[in-house]
């Protein structure tokens, strides 16, 4: 018992988000614009909505709820450096002390908004309308992450990306806290059908000509379970619902990943699963749940299997627990946006080098080359 505890501290600290990073500059150099950066993030949540909460965050906590939907305006400072969400030190929101002027040089959410379903509908297609590509990217977070950071976190990656589509949050009940990594792996799992009721929400009514989907962590225990859920009412004559769909360093048995995906292959155009062997987060994972690899590990019982590219990041992942680099690496965010936005397979994107692991073919992300003195 002792053993197991000390593993769940061990987990929870490698997990902690945003508290020990390198956040570029902190201010405008000389002779540039303080001009901030808005990006608006669409939400649905099964989060309670909660008594209090800080400086312009919505009032949703931890608890369950009943799924609910709205918009938030989310502000990048004027100096941002891509693969970065700029944060207060050992903080993951601006709090309500903190000046107009010091918040200016993090991400922050400014409002937020809450909408009815059919509202929110109704706003969701005219931004689609708008937009630059009618496309939603439906990003869903994992472990220890409050709805604030959510949303911040889904701004930073869309703006990275350079998506020009719609970006949305589903955001489950994570406690955002480093001692409930239990208690989220019970919500992710009781969260599962109320993404997959948003997902046929926007499948049916959206008007949107693309949805694509991208899950950190936990977050891909929860789209799996909602995938397979909308899997049992497809047949094989239907068109895919989903054009790209990317499973980013998933926390998940690798078993129960694989034996998942013969199901789901229906439901979408592509499946990309980006792996590493410098997870920390997952090694430990890995030991809490007796040994049994994880989804989104590289080396021995590394996921390559038919229909699915397996990515591997383990060369380019920079973050110092080996966990966010989906969203904090820069070779990753350019791998992925030229999948998003050119629809490039593997094979086209420049970086990636075809390997073999037991026989099958999967991708090993290369590392910028350094320029020559």
């Amino acid at each position: 018992m002792k053993f197991r505890l000390k593993l769940l501290s061990c987990l929870i600290f490698v997990m902690l988000p945003g508290c020990v990073a390198d956040y570029g500059d902190s201010g405008p150099e000389a002779g540039e614009p303080a001009t901030e950066t808005p990006v608006t993030v669409w939400y649905a949540t099964d989060r309670a909505r909660a008594d209090s909460a800080s400086d312009g965050e919505p009032r949703y906590g931890a608890g369950r709820g009943d799924v609910t939907y709205g918009v938030t305006d989310i502000r990048l400072p004027p100096v941002h450096v891509v693969g970065t969400l700029e944060e207060p030190a050992l903080a993951s929101a601006v709090s309500s002390t903190d000046s107009l002027t010091d918040r200016r040089w993090h991400v922050y959410l400014d409002s937020a908004r809450p909408l009815r379903r059919d509202a929110f509908m109704a706003d969701l297609r005219a931004a689609l309308g708008m937009s630059a590509r009618r496309e939603i990217l439906l990003y869903i977070h994992g472990f220890n992450t409050d709805f604030g950071r959510s949303m911040r976190r889904a701004a930073q990656i869309t703006h990275d990306l350079d998506h020009g589509g719609v970006a949305i949050a589903f955001t489950w009940p994570s406690a955002g806290s480093v001692s409930a990594y239990l208690a989220d792996l019970n919500n992710a799992d009781w969260a599962a059908p109320h993404l997959a009721e948003t997902l046929r929400l926007l499948a049916r009514d959206s008007g949107a000509e693309r949805i694509n989907l991208i899950a950190h962590s936990m977050g891909n225990r929860v789209l799996i379970q909602a995938l397979d859920e909308l899997a049992r009412d497809r047949t094989a004559s239907d068109s895919p619902l989903f054009g790209e769909v990317i499973f980013a360093a998933p926390d998940v048995d690798s078993e129960i990943f694989a034996a998942a995906m013969p199901r789901l292959r229906p439901l979408a155009g592509r499946f990309t699963l980006y792996v590493s062997s410098n997870d920390v987060a997952l090694a430990t994972s890995k030991k809490l749940a007796g040994g049994h690899p994880r989804a989104g590990e590289s080396g021995v019982g590394m996921v390559v299997i038919a229909d699915m590219d397996t990515v591997d990041a383990s060369a380019v992942g920079d973050d110092l627990f080996g966990h966010e680099y989906f969203g904090e690496s820069a070779p990753v965010l350019n791998d992925i946006r030229l999948l998003l936005r050119d629809g490039a397979g593997a094979a086209e994107r420049p970086g990636l080098v075809r390997d073999f692991y037991l026989g099958r073919s999967y991708w090993r992300l290369l590392p910028p080359a350094t320029p020559e003195t």
